[in-house]
């Protein structure tokens, strides 16, 4: 095919698009593959390779890979001090999601750490998808760690709220509650002790959900993060309970997690 046949082609397939009201990046492909090769391909179990008809050059579109990113926050946000176990909390927006491997563990809130590691989160990049990447998001969690207490779960719930921001606030969407968004973690069972009566006493532990990584909120349709797009969850706290406006006093450390589930996709040029 000569070059001004290939430009008509390209033409007609962007008019396409358009017509549908999408545009490129949007997880729209024309593909150039005949529906004859790639069928046969799959049916004898060969991974096909597979071109978008309207890219300039051709490009290779790689299999998807199902992973979390997560982004993890200590509470109160002492950065000087790890012997005071907790603290108040105060009002104020806290971001996640804004740093990555390597950055300083003070960013997060942390003093005993000093540059986030693969426990705290799995961002290449703080803010951003890396270049070349995209992750679809099919489910939203926020969890705590498994030592947290009961009463400190409970009241970081009652005074924070979730919210997101994409491209500098160009976009905002407030979550609601934190309470509204289990992270199904935690720990369920029995304690080597015995109770009053003599039987088996339970563990006392607190968790934002059923403690089953099922138990999490999913969206019937993806949330999309492009490559190099920018991006961020923010727990927003308040200081005083909304009920009787007494003042929150965490008793010991807490790590909060925002975490998404979805899929990685990879597009490499030929």
């Amino acid at each position: 095919m000569n070059r001004m046949q290939e430009i008509a082609r390209e033409g007609l397939v962007e008019r396409f698009l358009n017509r549908l009201g999408l545009r490129g990046g949007q997880g729209v492909d024309v593909l150039e593959n005949p529906t004859e090769e790639l069928v046969e391909d799959l049916a004898k179990g060969r991974s096909p390779t597979v071109y978008a008809m309207a890219a300039k050059g051709k490009r290779k579109i790689v299999r998807k890979e199902e992973n979390y990113l997560w982004s993890t926050r200590r509470f109160p946000g002492h950065t000087a001090d790890d012997t005071i176990g907790g603290g108040t909390l105060t009002d104020g927006d806290f971001p996640y999601f804004g740093n990555g491997v390597g950055d300083a563990g003070s960013a997060m809130g942390y003093a005993s750490i000093p540059n986030l590691t693969f426990l705290q989160t799995n961002m290449d990049k703080g803010g951003k998808i890396p270049t070349g990447r995209g992750f679809a998001m099919f489910e939203l969690a926020v969890s705590f760690n498994a030592l947290a207490k009961p009463k400190d779960i409970a009241a970081f719930m009652d005074v924070s709220e979730l919210r997101y921001s994409k491209n500098n606030d160009d976009f905002t969407l407030h979550h609601g509650p934190l309470r509204l968004w289990p992270g199904g973690t935690g720990v369920n069972g029995f304690a080597a002790v015995f109770n009053a009566t003599g039987g088996p006493g339970p563990v006392h532990i607190g968790e934002n959900g059923v403690p089953s990584m099922s138990a999490v909120r999913r969206f019937k349709q993806p949330r999309l993060l492009s490559a190099n797009e920018s991006f961020t969850y923010i727990i927003h706290t308040a200081s005083h309970l909304p009920n009787n406006n007494a003042a929150v006093a965490l008793s010991d450390f807490v790590d909060v997690c925002v975490w998404l589930f979805g899929f990685h996709y990879i597009r490499q040029s030929n």
